[in-house]
C-alpha cells in the first residue's frame, strides 16, 4: 500500500450488532442481511463470511454478479438477488443456486422450463408494490400475477416481500404500507397461496415497527453500525474507519486562498496540512468547507473544497503535527468520534451515501475476525 488511504473494518462490532437484531427479533424471525453494493462499503465477501459464521439465514444482494461472487467463495446461505433481470440470466440462477427476485411473468415462465429440465423445484421470492411506487405490482393485479406463477409447478413460492419507502420520516404511511401487504397476504390465503418466508422491514422497521417484522427482516444499515435516524436510541458500533496521513504541510499567509475557487481565505496565517483523500476516493465534494477529521485526538476542520485526490485542513499552528501523522476521516480515537451520519450531516446527504460511494481501490484491512482464530 503506497498511497496513505485506507479503510479498517471490525469485524468484533458487525457480530455485536448482528447479536443485537437477533436479540431484538427473537428465534422466529429470520434475518436476512443485505450486503449489496460491496456491504455497503465494507467489502460484502469478508462480511458474508462473518455473518456466515454467525448463523445468518439469508444474504440479499443488489445484482447477479454479486451473488455469484459470493458463491465462487464458498458462501452457502441462501442469497436473494433484489433486482429483476432479463430471460437470458435465468440459466445462471439455476446454475449458482441463487434466488431470483419475480416480477415478470415471462422471466417465471422461462426460469420454470429450465428448472423442469433439470428437474428441479426452484425457488423464488415475489416482489409486491405497497407504496414505494417501484418495483413489482398493486392489489388485485398482483394476486392475479401470484396465481399465475403458482401455475408453474417447477417453481416454489418461497417468499414474498415489498419495500418500505419511508420508514424513517413518515410513521403514517409506514403503518400503511405495512397493512396494506398483510391484507395482500390474508387474501392470498384465501386463496391457498402460501409463501414461506414473508419480509417488508428494513434497519429502521425493524427498530421502530416490530408489526413490520412478519417471519423475517432484511437488516443493512444498522449491521454496519450507522443509524437511519438520529432518534435511535441503541447503541449499534461503527465497522468502518477511513483513515489517510498527512502528505504535506505548509504556512500560508494571511488573505491566501485554499483549493479550488478560492471559497477559503485565510483571516490570519494559517498551518494547512495536506491529506491524501478526495472525492475520487468516494469522499464527497459537498463536504467542501464543512467537514472535519481527527488528528492527534482533536478536531480540525477541512478548508477550501474538496480537491479530487485531496482535502485540506486548518491545524490551528500546532507546530507538534508532523508530514505522516494518522488522520481519521471516519471513525474514532480516544475521546473524539466522526461517524459516517456526521459526515452526512454536513454533505447533506444520507449515511448510505457515505460509505457505500467509497472507492473500491481503498485498502480494506479486517480486524478481529472470528474466522482467523477458528482456522489457526
Amino acid at each position: 500500500m503506497f498511497r496513505p488511504l485506507w479503510i479498517e473494518i471490525d469485524l468484533k462490532s458487525l457480530r455485536d450488532n448482528f447479536y443485537i437484531v437477533k436479540k431484538i427479533l427473537g428465534k422466529k424471525v429470520k434475518i436476512m442481511a443485505i450486503i449489496k453494493q460491496n456491504a455497503y462499503g465494507h467489502g460484502s465477501i469478508s462480511i458474508a463470511k462473518e455473518l456466515s459464521f454467525c448463523g445468518v439465514d439469508f444474504f440479499g444482494v443488489g445484482s447477479l454478479e454479486e451473488a455469484i461472487s459470493l458463491r465462487r467463495e464458498k458462501i452457502r446461505e441462501p442469497i436473494l438477488v433484489l433486482s429483476p433481470y432479463d430471460v437470458k440470466t435465468s440459466s445462471y440462477f439455476l446454475e449458482y443456486k441463487v434466488t431470483p427476485t419475480i416480477v415478470d411473468l415471462k422471466f417465471a415462465k422461462i426460469l420454470n422450463k429450465k428448472a423442469k429440465e433439470k428437474n428441479l423445484i426452484f425457488p423464488v421470492h415475489i416482489k409486491v408494490d405497497t407504496g414505494m411506487g417501484r418495483l413489482g405490482l398493486c392489489g388485485k393485479e398482483a394476486i392475479g400475477f401470484i396465481e399465475k406463477i403458482s401455475y408453474l409447478k417447477n417453481l416454489s413460492l418461497e417468499g414474498l416481500y415489498t419495500h418500505l419507502s419511508c420508514a424513517d420520516t413518515d410513521e403514517r404511511f409506514t403503518c400503511y404500507q405495512i397493512n396494506t401487504f398483510k391484507k395482500l397476504i390474508e387474501d392470498l390465503r384465501k386463496k391457498g397461496l402460501i409463501f414461506k418466508f414473508y419480509h417488508c422491514a428494513n434497519s429502521c422497521a425493524i427498530l421502530n415497527y416490530p408489526e413490520s417484522h412478519f417471519n423475517m427482516v432484511r437488516c443493512g444499515l444498522i449491521l454496519y453500525g450507522i443509524k437511519p435516524t438520529p432518534k435511535i436510541k441503541i447503541d449499534f458500533k461503527p465497522v468502518l474507519s477511513l483513515k489517510s496521513k498527512i502528505i504535506f504541510i505548509k504556512k500560508v499567509k494571511k488573505g491566501w486562498g485554499i483549493s479550488y475557487g478560492r471559497t477559503f481565505i485565510a483571516k490570519k496565517d494559517t498551518l494547512v496540512g495536506v491529506i491524501c483523500v478526495g472525492y475520487a476516493d468516494g469522499y464527497l465534494w459537498n463536504l467542501s468547507n464543512h467537514s472535519k477529521v481527527i488528528i492527534k485526538d482533536d478536531f480540525f476542520k477541512l478548508i477550501g473544497r474538496v480537491c479530487m485526490d485531496y482535502i485540506m485542513v486548518d491545524l490551528k499552528n500546532r507546530e507538534d503535527i508532523k508530514v505522516g501523522e494518522e488522520v481519521i476521516l471516519i471513525g474514532k480515537k480516544k475521546n473524539r468520534r466522526i461517524l459516517a451520519e456526521d459526515l452526512s450531516f454536513w454533505a447533506k446527504t444520507i449515511p448510505y451515501e457515505i460509505t457505500s460511494r467509497l472507492s473500491l481501490k481503498i485498502p480494506h484491512i479486517y480486524k478481529n475476525s472470528l474466522l482467523k482464530s477458528k482456522n489457526k
